[in-house]
């Protein structure tokens, strides 16, 4: 009984992560919007504790000089947020490298205020989008972020890379929140 039921949950796993992974990939008409979602935490005392955010959609298809509004799904979220492009090389694949994310050190400073110093209360995010080559997404290194209380609620910003390019992005703050860009 238990090896049917292991089965059936495994099936149901794989046909929702093959649903998912189409439904969210479509390409759309007129720009896509990225959501930084919170489901809260999960936590089982002695085994786990397990922070839900994450990107809605982890993958968007848009075409060259399309934009994308990157935004919090809900009000009231404290948590601030960056849309940081970087190599696939560089997205965390473990625990570990999540806790020393060598990218997010390289690319979560520059929006401070005070880039050498930690971020808080009194080194606050100045600089919304940051562009390594031209205006837009398009390389390693462009980066725009959201914050709640204030005014960057929500940002949108084109994506200026050619047709054909994977944009590999996550939040420089909370690493495990990984997407990517397929451009059209």
């Amino acid at each position: 009984m238990r090896k049917r039921y292991l089965a059936g949950l495994v099936l149901a796993v794989v046909a929702a992560a093959l649903f998912a992974s189409t439904a969210l990939t479509a390409p759309h008409a007129s720009g896509v919007t990225i959501l930084a979602k919170d489901d809260g935490v999960s936590f089982k005392p002695n085994k786990y504790l397990q922070d839900d955010m994450y990107f809605s959609p982890g993958t968007v298809t848009v075409k060259s000089g399309e934009s994308i509004t990157f935004k919090f799904n809900e009000a009231n979220s404290m948590e601030p947020h960056t849309l940081t492009i970087v190599k696939k090389s560089e997205l965390p694949t473990t625990g570990a490298q999540v806790e020393n994310c060598t990218a997010c050190q390289r690319y979560a400073t520059a929006p401070l205020k005070n880039p050498k110093a930690q971020p808080g209360q009194n080194n606050p995010i100045v600089h919304w989008t940051l562009n390594k080559g031209k205006p837009g997404l398009d390389e390693p290194g462009d980066s725009v972020a959201i914050q709640e209380p204030g005014p960057h609620k929500s940002i949108t910003v084109k994506v200026s890379a050619p047709a054909g390019t994977t944009l590999y992005f996550l939040c420089a703050v909370h690493p495990w929140m990984q997407g990517k860009i397929v451009v059209k």
